[in-house]
């Protein structure tokens, strides 16, 4: 029998953490201050972990804790520190981007439980055998994974987790180098600088711009599968996750409130329809205009929000007119005090805040639809009759919901069955759903009422008091109460230590967690050849010695959503590729190798002889990775490294636009060639990435529309020079 489907939830701070376990979530995704792909949250600190951990525990939440980046090799032993102090700390699993970590603490942590982040770039069912074989317990696919795909990923056995709401990324997750290239934040670090939210314009191959319908020209709409929620379970996904750990508490508690809803309602057999009232509630609090995205095949203007990047908030009136800092609106919706604001302008909206609402010349905290009020707007640019009012925070709503996440808090069911006799102490005991128990007993001995009796509803109204606990309690119909009196205070004291120890029971959920193993991983040499240049992507075998070559037929694709055999000599270029019989291959630089254990654990699969490593690793990283490497194996593994080509800065599944460019043109001037691959749009760099390649390994070009001359020209400079260094080396 498949199990209930889990609701994961954004926690990006404590606050959030509260107002996600108030909604009814079953679990919370969080970061520490480290190595999580969210750099900019508010995160936890050690001392916030653990009560975090305690908090959603009693609460029946399960804890995952993101160390989703790529690691380099000055950063690993840390990490893997971190991750022991996690596990000792009672995380429940951790989310997973770099093979390096996920090797070293699958070796020395067995028992923890590990989940593959989207980073990883799990998005086909080889990746999910993988690594499940690899024993990964889920699989977080990316967010443009067709529900045909995830039932398939589904029968492969590891448990499936997939985004159901919230904002998402233009490329495929774990590939997208547009920031690091750009502006030096690294994506598949946590430090992602968001130029999918900025103004492009798009040229045909002649550079003559392509009228468009907006500006914004990657930037998705967020994404909402609240109706398809029913479909998902019936797929059996094991976990939806809500998007939004920068996202406000109220937020958080809104969106999990609204998909606890759906899933109870499919699980009692009611249809479940979002209110209207619900709808623009979601709209409030934030949207950028919502899309069934990849899972259910939106087609691209339903996907993209080319006109606006940021939050759109509802339209709830008109501006009629301006006049010396103050602006005229007749609105189409209520209007309340200290609702913020936001007037769809060019080139920028002008954002204000109902401070003061003047109606009829008088100042009121309210006015309602069909009215025509007075609001100060000192922003700029300056409004325009007939642009549209959005309201973009609804004061009172963030006023409910902080209001039913103090008042409302959630409440596990406990059973409570106490002993009241003549002589004895009394005894109560605790249990609840999931099996923890526990009981005590008074050292005082109850005594034999003397006028009236203690009765059952006193007894048990006195119980039911569970104040500021996380318990409501029912009595067990086993309970036993003589003719007796019992003292207030003491039955008071009695029920505080009882619900203390079932504090006590509920908060440690993975009582027989040891020491971590010693890491006792061997490697045997891996034999390759005395290649010092590798070129990817010319049809044309070089004639120079020392050279390996792979044509571009030889490079497996980066997104590969069907089963495909890989060839000899071939380039992997994601994990799925692995899952296959492998024969004198090399794992690509999309794999985001980057440490010496994310290394080894690739050289450890059979048929795979050597590694370009990512081309986000500095000369200095390299050289510590390959120390590292030799001096814990014990021989030199044969690794390349990118010294010439432009790269994929970003992976776009069908696309981002109805018209196909040529190329896409930022503010700053930089030009972004594009290429199409089947239904894949593939952002290239402006300008050739050039590097010395001064680390002590080999060297590899990767070609794209260069012509044969020169690709002839740039292979014999690359090797000469480093033939030239390697003889000065030697001699």
């Amino acid at each position: 029998m498949q199990k209930r489907i889990e609701l994961l939830a954004p926690a990006g701070n404590m606050d959030a953490l509260h107002a996600a376990v108030s909604a009814g979530c079953d679990a919370v995704y969080l970061g520490g201050m480290n190595f999580g792909a969210r750099a900019f949250a508010g995160n936890f600190s050690h001392e916030e972990m653990k009560e975090a951990v305690r908090y959603c525990h009693i609460h029946g939440v399960k804890v995952y804790v993101t160390m989703n980046t790529l690691l380099f090799e000055s950063e690993t032993e840390n990490a893997v520190k971190e991750a022991e102090w996690l596990y000792h700390a009672d995380v429940d699993a951790l989310l997973i981007q770099d093979m390096g970590l996920f090797h070293v603490l699958h070796e020395t942590l067995p028992d923890f439980e590990l989940h593959c982040s989207t980073q990883m770039h799990i998005h086909n069912e080889d990746g999910c055998r993988l690594m499940k074989k690899e024993g990964a317990k889920r699989a977080v696919l990316a967010r443009e994974t067709p529900i045909e795909l995830i039932r398939k990923c589904v029968q492969t056995g590891i448990d499936i987790e997939v985004f159901v709401y919230g904002a998402i990324c233009i490329s495929y997750s774990g590939q997208c180098l547009m920031s690091a290239a750009i502006k030096n934040r690294s994506g598949n670090r946590g430090m992602c600088a968001q130029l999918c939210r900025l103004k492009y314009t798009a040229e045909d191959k002649d550079h003559n711009q392509i009228r468009t319908d907006g500006e914004y020209l990657l930037s998705p709409k967020d994404l909402n599968l609240i109706d398809k929620v029913p479909e998902l379970i019936e797929a059996g996904v094991s976990s939806l996750k809500i998007e939004g750990r920068m996202k406000r508490p109220e937020y958080v508690w809104l969106v999990t409130r609204t998909f606890r809803e759906a899933i109870d309602a499919y699980y009692a057999g009611r249809k479940y329809e979002v209110s209207e009232e619900r709808l623009t509630e979601l709209l409030e609090m934030f949207n950028r205009g919502f899309s069934l995205g990849h899972p259910f095949h939106a087609d691209v203007k339903d996907r993209m929000s080319h006109y606006r990047p940021n939050h759109r908030g509802i339209q709830i009136g008109t501006v009629v007119k301006y006049d010396k800092g103050r602006v005229l609106v007749k609105l189409s919706a209520p209007l309340s005090q200290h609702d913020g604001l936001r007037i769809l302008n060019t080139p920028m909206d002008t954002g204000l805040t109902a401070v003061k609402i003047e109606k009829n010349g008088l100042l009121v905290n309210h006015a309602d639809p069909g009215d025509l009020v007075w609001l100060d707007c000192h922003s700029k640019p300056i409004p325009r009759k007939g642009q549209p009012l959005q309201k973009t925070s609804d004061s009172a709503l963030v006023d409910r919901i902080a209001h039913a996440i103090l008042s409302d808090p959630r409440k596990v069911p406990v059973t409570v069955e106490y002993t009241a006799l003549q002589d004895q102490p009394l005894k109560l005991k605790a249990w609840d759903e999931e099996g923890y128990c526990v009981e005590t007993e008074t050292s005082f001995l109850v005594q034999k009422a003397l006028k009236a009796p203690f009765t059952k509803e006193r007894m048990e109204e006195a119980l039911s008091k569970t104040g500021n606990s996380a318990y409501e309690a029912v009595f067990s119909k086993d309970s036993v109460l003589g003719n007796v009196f019992l003292p207030v205070s003491q039955l008071n004291e009695a029920r505080r230590v009882l619900l203390e120890q079932l504090d006590e029971a509920r908060a440690l959920r993975h009582p027989d967690r040891t020491e971590s193993k010693p890491y006792a991983f061997h490697l045997n040499p891996v034999i390759s050849d005395d290649t010092q240049l590798l070129v990817l992507g010319s049809d044309e075998p070089s004639q120079l010695p020392h050279v390996r070559h792979v044509q571009a037929s030889g490079i497996m694709p980066v997104v590969r959503e069907e089963d495909a055999s890989v060839p000899e000599n071939a380039v992997l270029s994601e994990l799925g590729d692995l899952n296959h019989p492998l024969r004198h291959c090399i794992a690509g630089m999309t794999l985001n190798i980057a440490n010496s254990y994310s290394l080894a654990w690739f050289l450890s699969h059979e048929g795979i002889d050597s590694v370009i490593v990512s081309s986000e690793v500095n000369d200095e990283n390299l050289k510590k990775m390959l120390d590292s490497f030799e001096k814990r194996y014990s021989f030199v593994p044969h690794v390349y490294r990118p010294v010439y080509g432009r790269r994929t800065l970003m992976y776009i599944k069908n696309g981002f636009m109805t018209e196909k460019a040529s190329y896409l043109r930022d503010l700053e001037g930089n030009v972004f060639p594009l290429v199409y691959e089947g239904n894949l749009a593939k952002v290239l760099e402006p300008a050739v990435l050039r590097d010395e390649n001064m680390g002590k390994c080999s060297a590899c070009i990767l070609f794209s529309d260069e012509t044969s001359a020169e690709k002839k020209a740039i292979e014999r400079g690359i090797y000469e020079e480093i033939s030239g260094r390697i003889q000065g080396i030697r001699s």
